[in-house]
């Protein structure tokens, strides 16, 4: 019996989104990190929602997926606003009602579906940072929202029957709304890279060399269930996961090599186009800065809802920056991986860790522009249905 307790506990951190924490945004350095970097509170200015329109990436999921909603329209106007004794604060929850709670860390939203078709919406916002060799990058951030997070999709068939008996694995919380994609521009306004929120961690891809090059929209897949994001590939493909990304669990990742006992894979196939609307918003919005539990709360660790989507990842990695340099890790690279956790243990942007991470980075981007001036032409990152 403890064996399967114990089961049960590390099947939830093959959760899309779950964090172990009573709420993730009391953890740690975010106070401080907002107050260094404050939030913008306007939203997107005219030439910045034309770039957002321009690189918008299409979203592909699986056939059976609902796929993604509005944050607003389909889910916060389905449900009710409670606070921590379950007093009700709310019964017609909007945009205005959820914004006048957002900096309460106790107060609950509880969805309420209802059977109403869905009007996909996806917020879109623009970040900068300096690179120390580029001068400002451009960070295009676009948050997908779907109404449940579920376990990764595949699993060993016990570890699937064990957790069905607790829990319904496509709805392990409610509100999944940290699948968001990245694309970061240069001072030209070129595409440079990707970056992709995937379980509880980023992961930045190169274009030209961890990906083909496009400077045009990008393709992208939602895993069955987690609904993480992967970029487009034909086909089904499995994709390791670990719920956190450490010093501990990069390797298995990187190398393949001493695999958790209980390890799960992400599940993708690019079965149906999903469809959306561009909205822009404050980054000041409760979307992004909500303390409270944007979902009900439940039982079992791991399954109470998020707060705001800005919560994402500690707070010593979200400088935008280091969120494109240090998380650029490929399977088979093993030199990115020992100074990435390096960099676990130092994350000083002036430190040796992330100035070796740097030099890489920027020699794979050198190699990436001449890749793009040999070619003369852009070729195509995914041509799938575009």
């Amino acid at each position: 019996m403890a064996q399967m307790v114990m089961a049960l506990l590390f099947l939830g951190m093959l959760t899309g989104c779950s964090r172990s924490w009573s709420n993730f945004s009391q953890y740690p350095g975010f106070s401080q990190y907002y107050a260094q970097y404050p939030r913008n509170p306007l939203p997107a200015t005219d030439d910045e929602q034309a770039l957002l329109t321009r690189f918008r990436p299409r979203l592909f999921v699986d056939k059976t997926a609902e796929g993604p909603i509005s944050f607003y329209r389909d889910y916060i106007a389905q449900g009710v606003l409670n606070d921590a004794t379950g007093a009700r604060l709310s019964t017609q929850v909007g945009r205005q009602q959820l914004n006048l709670y957002r900096t309460r860390t106790d107060v609950v939203f509880v969805h309420q579906p209802q059977p109403i078709p869905a009007t996909p919406e996806v917020f879109a916002r623009i970040d900068y940072d300096q690179h120390p060799v580029l001068g400002q990058l451009s960070f295009l951030t676009y948050h997908f929202v779907f109404r449940n997070s579920g376990i990764a999709a595949e699993l060993l068939r016990w570890q699937e029957w064990l957790l069905s008996l607790v829990a319904d694995p496509s709805n392990w919380h409610q509100l999944d709304h940290y699948t968001a994609a990245t694309i970061v521009l240069d001072s030209t306004k070129t595409a440079i890279a990707l970056i992709l929120q995937q379980h509880n961690h980023e992961r930045s891809y190169v274009l030209g060399a961890d990906l083909p090059y496009t400077n045009d929209r990008i393709s992208l897949v939602a895993a069955v269930r987690s609904n993480e994001l992967y970029p487009w590939h034909s086909g089904a493909e499995k994709h390791p996961v670990v719920r956190f990304l450490s010093q501990d669990t990069l390797p298995y990742l990187v190398t393949g090599l001493n695999k958790p006992w209980l390890a799960g894979s992400d599940l993708s196939k690019a079965e149906r186009r999903a469809d959306y609307a561009l909205r822009f918003i404050p980054a000041t919005d409760a979307f992004y800065s909500f303390a409270g539990y944007l979902g009900q709360r439940r039982r079992m660790a791991g399954r109470d809802a998020p707060p705001g989507a800005d919560y994402n990842t500690p707070p010593r990695f979200k400088r935008p920056l280091i969120r494109l340099v240090a998380f650029n890790w490929q399977e088979g690279d093993t030199e990115q991986m020992n100074s990435l956790i390096e960099f676990f243990a130092d994350s000083r942007t002036d430190q040796p860790p992330f100035t070796r991470l740097l030099d890489r980075f920027n020699h794979k981007l050198a190699l990436a522009h001449a890749v793009r001036q040999l070619s003369n032409k852009p070729f195509p990152v995914f041509t799938a249905n575009p």
